[in-house]
């Protein structure tokens, strides 16, 4: 049986409390883009005062442990790496709570296909991280090219914005709004993969080598 000792086991708790509060994240997002196309009555800032006690706690610990230890390059790898990962999961619950208070701007629920599409996308590239962040998890997918739809639908809405020949730009602010939320979001779930990436690894970008002949 291995046995680990107290610095062993406060390493591996940053990786479980991290991945519990991607989670936590996830759950707080799929509620949220259900509210695109659903009434859902949440206490959405009691939620995300939860999110950031899960990530408070992340943070101190890993300035606890750098406080406390002499680190080697491979373990300050880590600490930063999940310091920073529970950082950006906390910016993706506030970005959640952000798209369900826009959504009641809207209680009629009529929001353009191209934003739920968007939030489609966004949950699965969530629950692509909330896998990743799970022990013996290989990376094997760039995010940064799934998060290019979510790019490209709010350059779309934006230039229907400035184009617009009907006079309907209340509308289409409004979905440029949401459109540029939801584009945010993915950009920090990006961020967690990429962070992953970097403690399992030390890179920030998937790389393929070239098949031997």
């Amino acid at each position: 049986m291995l046995r680990m000792s107290g610095y062993d086991k406060a390493l591996f708790e940053l990786r479980s409390w991290t991945e519990e509060l991607s989670q936590a994240v996830q759950e707080i997002l799929a509620e949220a883009v259900q509210t695109l196309e659903n009434e859902i009555e949440e206490d959405w800032r009691l939620k995300d005062r939860q999110i950031d006690r899960m990530r408070d706690r992340i943070v101190n610990r890993s300035l606890d442990i750098m406080s406390l230890q002499q680190l080697r390059t491979v373990e300050l790898r880590w600490i930063l790496g999940f310091h920073r990962i529970a950082q950006e999961l906390e910016r993706v619950g506030d970005y959640a709570c952000d798209v369900a208070e826009l959504s009641q701007l809207k209680p009629e629920h009529s929001w353009p296909s191209e934003i739920l599409e968007m939030g489609r996308h966004l949950l699965s590239m969530c629950n692509f991280v909330v896998e990743i962040l799970k022990p013996d998890a290989k990376i094997t997918i760039d995010l940064t090219d799934r998060d290019d739809l979510l790019d490209e639908v709010y350059a779309s809405i934006k230039h229907k914005l400035l184009k617009d020949p009907n006079g309907n730009r209340g509308e289409l602010g409004l979905a440029l709004l949401m459109a540029r939320t939801l584009e945010r979001t993915g950009d920090h779930i990006v961020n967690v993969a990429e962070t992953l990436l970097f403690v399992q690894t030390g890179q920030r970008r998937l790389t393929t080598q070239p098949s031997a002949e």
